[in-house]
């Protein structure tokens, strides 16, 4: 009878140690780097979710790239703790039927973007006073 409880016993422990275990991945952050961060908010106007979703990514290199909701575009970065430059090389440049979004997105992307902060799997862009983009992560697969 004491080997079965000491037996149970040990179940719970390793059942409890395996979801605080999983219950702590979900509370990380997701790495600002390497991860798709699919635009959900721009200026504080949520944004409907359609097959050629904006989106930014930024990759170990120093280099970003992404999809204004028409037109892809690429540039330069760097980063620090929660600081970070970002500077727009280019974009193509076709015609698309709705442009709105995409003109909002590449004004914001050529003024100055100051910082940024991630929590769990979102990530903030801000501008001198205030958050002028919100994105919901996606960790890439290579």
């Amino acid at each position: 009878m004491i080997k079965k409880n000491v037996f149970l016993f040990f179940i719970l422990l390793q059942v409890l140690f395996l979801y605080a275990k999983n219950d702590k991945k979900n509370t990380e952050n997701l790495p600002l780097l390497n991860t798709k961060w699919v635009l959900t908010e721009i200026s504080e106007t949520p944004i409907l979710q359609t097959l050629d979703t904006a989106f930014i990514t930024f990759y170990d290199s120093y280099k970003f790239s992404g999809n204004f909701g028409c037109n892809l575009f690429f540039g330069e970065f760097t980063f620090g703790k929660r600081r970070i430059k970002m500077d727009f090389i280019g974009a193509t440049k076709k015609f698309c039927a709705n442009m709105q979004l995409e003109e909002q997105f590449l004004k914001i992307m050529r003024n100055d973007i100051t910082h940024y902060y991630i929590e769990k799997n979102t990530l903030y862009l801000f501008d001198k006073k205030r958050v002028v983009c919100k994105f919901e992560g996606q960790i890439l697969k290579f």
